[in-house]
């Protein structure tokens, strides 16, 4: 897998990877998300290429504050079940790790058992509390040990 980077503004450089409407509904959303939490690299937004092909999109929720980030992930919806944002997840993980080992990583998910909390448990993150979310209302929040 390839992590992309969503540029502040254009397109990423992705070579021959066609653009699908989908995938430039993840570049439109996040480069407007970027005017809300700032665009702060390497804590962006991303595409992840495999053989070729978007197959999904994966974020820090902005930079580190305090000490703390937040990710994100999708996979595009025919390709679920295929550890796709696994991979994502692990490759935010290390893009972390790599830039700052002392940035906490937390994750937030439904209260419920879902895909998106056994991609975090494969990860190694743990459930450790109940957020509210502006949008879902009442989240699990998952967290990396260090």
């Amino acid at each position: 897998m390839q992590l992309i980077p969503i540029p502040l503004e254009g397109s990423p450089d992705l070579a021959s990877v066609p653009i699908t409407a989908s995938v430039r509904e993840w570049i439109d959303g996040n480069q407007a998300f970027y005017k809300v939490v700032s665009f702060a690299p390497p804590w962006t937004a991303y595409l992840a290429v495999e053989e070729d092909a978007v197959v999904g999109t994966c974020a820090f929720k902005g930079a580190p504050k305090p000490g703390i980030v937040e990710i994100a992930y999708a996979t595009r919806p025919d390709l679920e079940g295929r550890g796709i944002a696994t991979r994502m997840a692990m490759e935010l993980v290390r893009i972390s790790r790599t830039t700052d080992p002392a940035v906490r990583i937390i994750a937030q998910t439904l209260p419920e058992v879902n895909a998106s909390t056994r991609v975090l448990t494969k990860c190694g993150f743990a459930q450790v509390r109940d957020a509210v979310d502006d949008e879902a209302g009442t989240v699990w929040e998952w967290e990396l040990p260090a």
